[in-house]
């Protein structure tokens, strides 16, 4: 089984937008990341399959990221009695409810009291960690950190680079402009990775010299059309939207792309 390359799925969006992966594993167990809305959890389901799942990471509390495993957790479905490992690592209460918007704290409060019954079953990484399923190295570059308070809960998420037999892939998750920085300054060449996850879904992300450090063979987009063509703008300082993010790319030489407007796809690596 060792020489059997593992797969991404890449979910595609039924809501407006969200975030969703399913890894197969060379032993043909599954790893979900994050899963987006309830809306998607029908399709989290169906690639995993009669799959155990041998962890469900989650990169931040954001609703199109979370609520898919909220949704699990409070119906009971059979997804979370099959995880064997939940891994996040959030903001504390306290912190979360200070520097959060009033408007995004739901799914957070939520999910800390769903999850309760399966503490037991979770794990927080911090930078430096490394976890092996199944032949695959997942080391995480990047957790929460409290000097990051403009742009939360996006500048929490996990970034964590998943290293298969002939591929590597780095999720950015939501990462912002301020913790990409962060980022490159921690890891700078390091960061090179064959395939990366746009961070935010290439919307209001980290910068060009990140992706340039990362230096990918191809790029994953999680964006419906609307996103994925939207007009050309500055929304903010440092912060673009996906017109500019895609000219970057251009100008990086990446020629290969995974983008949900597409469908689901699946990428063996």
């Amino acid at each position: 089984m060792k020489n059997k390359r593992a797969q991404l799925h890449v979910l595609t969006e039924y809501s407006q937008y969200s975030m969703g992966f399913v890894i197969i594993t060379p032993d043909d167990r599954a790893i979900i990341i994050d899963g987006g809305r309830p809306q998607e959890l029908s399709n989290v389901e169906a690639h995993v399959g009669e799959r155990p799942v041998a962890a469900w990471i989650l990169t931040h509390p954001h609703s199109d990221h979370i609520t898919c495993i909220n949704h699990a957790l409070k119906n009971g479905h059979p997804l979370i009695e099959k995880t064997e490992k939940f891994i996040y690592n959030f903001h504390d209460y306290d912190f979360y409810v200070k520097y959060s918007k009033e408007g995004e704290r739901k799914p957070y409060l939520d999910f800390i009291e769903l999850i309760k019954p399966y503490e037991d079953r979770a794990w927080h990484p911090i930078k430096g960690d490394e976890l092996e399923i199944d032949g695959l190295k997942i080391e995480f570059l990047f957790t929460k950190d409290e000097k990051f308070t403009q742009n939360m809960p996006n500048d929490s998420s996990l970034v964590f680079r998943v290293h298969g037999r002939k591929r590597n892939i780095l999720f950015l998750g939501d990462l912002g402009p301020i913790a990409g920085r962060e980022l490159l300054r921690m890891h700078g060449s390091y960061l090179e990775s064959d395939i990366v996850q746009m961070a935010h879904h290439g919307h209001m992300c980290v910068e060009k010299d990140v992706y340039e450090a990362i230096d990918p063979v191809a790029c994953i987009w999680c964006c419906q059309s609307w996103l994925y063509n939207e007009s050309d703008r500055e929304i903010s300082p440092d912060m673009y939207g996906v017109a500019m993010t895609r000219r970057w790319m251009r100008e990086i030489g990446v020629t290969e792309h995974y983008v949900t407007k597409d469908g689901d796809h699946v990428i063996a690596f």
